[in-house]
């Protein structure tokens, strides 16, 4: 995407400027994305030790490195689990067994996008805050690039509503909506709630509100 390159250029001269790396993010995998007719971003904090193209690291480990790294930790597991769920609605919205088996290749269809654009560690500190404050503009650019008809706050809701998408209004339990999109406040995916639960978090919470706006 032309745009979103010209973003990171303007973004990562900036970054670097204070780090010596810079994190690319945003879309798995382009031909799904575009097949898709709901298209469903991810706002997560920080990458954990990894310096790369977080985008790449996911649609490898999706086709071709099933024993990568990423599946060692929840993370992406759950958030397989709720772009399933949220992908196939209303048909599959109970299916959380399906969504499971799903997770992987679900992945495939998102797009997502770390607040802090800089490696951090297991427990994101402060530096998450601070990135959203300064980086406001450019987090903006790059939800606007993407156009999504979801957001799915991963932990990152607040952090987002004070310094981000200020304008975002709550419509029902855990769901609000910034212009036409449709805003879910979710627990990190890395929490250690069960994740049956984590999962009706989401999708249930994201039913609920188009069954009152029927």
């Amino acid at each position: 995407m032309k745009d979103m390159d010209e973003l990171f250029k303007e973004w990562r001269s900036l970054v670097l400027a204070d780090s010596d790396h810079f994190v690319e993010d945003g879309i798995i995998c382009h031909e799904t994305w575009n097949s898709v007719n709901r298209k469903i971003l991810f706002i997560l904090k920080e990458t954990n030790d990894y310096e790369g193209n977080i985008s790449k690291l996911i649609n490898d480990a999706v086709r071709v490195r099933p024993k990568s790294k990423l599946w060692l930790r929840p993370t992406f597991h759950n958030i397989g689990r709720w772009a399933y769920g949220l992908l196939n609605f209303p048909e599959d919205v109970n299916s959380y067994k399906e969504a499971n088996k799903e997770r992987k290749k679900s992945l495939l269809s998102c797009s997502f996008i770390n607040i802090k654009k800089t490696s951090g560690t297991r427990t994101a500190g402060k530096g998450v805050e601070l990135n959203a404050i300064k980086y406001a503009s450019f987090l903006r650019r790059q939800i606007e690039i993407l156009s999504p008809d979801i957001i799915v706050f991963g932990g990152t809701f607040q952090t987002m509503k004070d310094h981000v998408l200020p304008e975002m209004q709550k419509k029902s339990h855990r769901v609000h909506k910034f212009n036409n999109i449709i805003c879910i406040n979710a627990n990190h995916p890395a929490c250690t709630k069960k994740r049956i639960l984590m999962y009706d978090q989401v999708v249930s919470n994201y039913a609920n509100y188009i069954a009152e706006n029927a």
